[in-house]
């Protein structure tokens, strides 16, 4: 895209982390902001503090697991702002942690729904607002978990692969439709965001919690990791140049571009996979 100050983003995961990170760089740029989360105090926050540094925001608590959410938060975006020209399907938890063949039918559910189901819903909301007008960008948030498979982590692993896959079949589908709509294929390593720390807060062995010791071993790892990583406000430039470049795989940092490269000659060679 070659202009974004006037045009209208829409950030789901808005209220903290990446997704506050992105909307915060689009209000800079001069674009109107939609704010969307399901945590209404945090969001209320996040668009107040958007406005008050000049940014043209607005708030719409959405939970994405619901399509009907998802087309509430169209229809806002429109209602205040008139088109959706970014859509950032951002939203993420890390889930439930364990041993797979341990964690619950809930576990997973509850996971997928909001990272897969998220997505897809967001896909089936938002794309064919931005065909009709044969302009506009679909940023989709997957992960490195997307493209490599850590244990202990199925719900999560299993539902970023997917959303890797979708945001590369639109992006194939696009391409043969010869639509002008962009997607980029976000794929962030370790950053600096709370989305372990909800995990960590949720009591143990409830849905979305760590449910085993492995799941303890994990949680514990991800959090020493995490709190050394990239600054959100980093990824927010970044998808900001993404866009700006319609480049489709960002990937935050370059640390996983060797195991990447591993997991794809051990499938090239047919070989066991390592970790």
């Amino acid at each position: 895209m070659e202009k974004l100050a006037g045009k209208t983003a829409v950030v789901t995961g808005a209220a903290s982390g990446m997704g506050l990170a992105m909307a915060r760089r689009f209000a800079r740029e001069e674009m109107n902001v939609v704010l969307s989360d399901i945590d209404e105090s945090k969001l209320d926050a996040a668009v107040t503090e958007i406005q008050a540094d000049g940014g043209n925001a607005h708030g719409v608590v959405t939970d994405v697991s619901l399509e009907s959410d998802n087309v509430q938060l169209l229809d806002a975006s429109i209602d205040v702002f008139g088109t959706v020209d970014v859509v950032c399907l951002n939203a993420g938890v890390q889930g439930s942690i364990g041993r797979s063949w341990a964690l619950s039918a809930e576990d997973y559910k509850w996971t997928m729904g909001i990272l897969l189901d998220g997505v897809i819903h967001g896909v089936r909301t938002f794309v064919p607002h931005l065909v009709d007008q044969d302009a506009g960008h679909v940023v989709i948030t997957a992960s490195i978990a997307g493209h490599i498979s850590s244990p202990f982590g199925a719900p999560y692993n299993i539902a970023k692969h997917g959303v890797a896959t979708l945001a590369e079949t639109l992006f194939h589908e696009l391409k043969v439709e010869k639509s002008n709509v962009g997607v980029t294929c976000l794929c962030p390593g370790f950053v600096n965001t709370d989305i372990v720390r909800s995990t960590a807060a949720r009591e143990s062995g409830s849905v979305g919690s760590a449910i085993d010791d492995r799941g303890d071993q994990m949680l514990e790892l991800t959090l020493r990791a995490l709190s050394g990583g990239l600054d959100p406000a980093v990824v927010g430039q970044q998808v900001l140049d993404a866009i700006y470049n319609d480049q489709f795989w960002l990937f935050t940092d370059q640390d996983w571009d060797e195991p990447i490269a591993a997991r794809a000659d051990q499938i090239a060679r047919r070989s066991p996979p390592r970790f």
